[in-house]
């Protein structure tokens, strides 16, 4: 099973890492626009989804955000599908796997899936107010705010699917008395 689960996450964090290695390029390339005191490097006669007429300085700066959101609202589910995240408990690689299961149980079922729960229709409406009021950056700067608000409930969506995921599994586990680590 986890074979399956990392070529599942494999590609989606790769995409994650290819995100954060664009956004040194998209920094490059606005720091050097602003050495040189330009502020359009490209102009398109038609407009193209996401950087409108032009590709500004304000643009890059959108564009850094939207692959760090895509970046980190991404990564969030296959890191804690495949237990790569960081714990704060420091206790919980002595403990025995049933004590691991049942803290992670009593996590998610607790304070994971309720709080992202309650987090996703607002985090819904925040995109549907930006697609429905066609925001866009008053500066020069992207087109289409709602992309990059976009990765907000995607991103909670993935990570509650694994939450429950995790929850069924680890409860499961605990009741079957397998120390199988999930």
């Amino acid at each position: 099973m986890h074979a399956v689960k990392t070529r599942l996450c494999e590609p989606i964090l790769n995409l994650c890492g290819l995100c954060l290695l664009l956004i040194a390029f998209v920094i490059g390339a606005g720091v050097l626009m602003h050495l040189f005191g330009v502020s359009q490097l490209i102009a398109f006669e038609t407009p193209h989804w996401l950087v409108g007429g032009a590709i500004t300085f304000n643009s890059l700066m959108g564009l850094q955000v939207l692959l760090f959101a895509v970046a980190i609202m991404m990564a969030i589910a296959p890191v804690m599908l495949l237990d790569r995240h960081v714990r704060v408990d420091v206790f919980h690689s002595r403990l025995s796997a049933r004590y691991r299961h049942g803290i992670d149980i009593v996590g998610h079922a607790l304070f994971g899936i309720p709080f992202f729960a309650l987090l996703l229709l607002p985090a819904y409406r925040f995109v549907e107010r930006a697609y429905l009021t066609s925001e866009r950056s008053t500066d020069g700067g992207l087109t289409d705010i709602y992309v990059i608000k976009a990765t907000l409930p995607i991103g909670i969506t993935l990570f509650l699917a694994v939450l429950v995921y995790l929850l069924v599994k680890r409860t499961w586990l605990l009741m079957s008395g397998s120390s199988d680590h999930a």
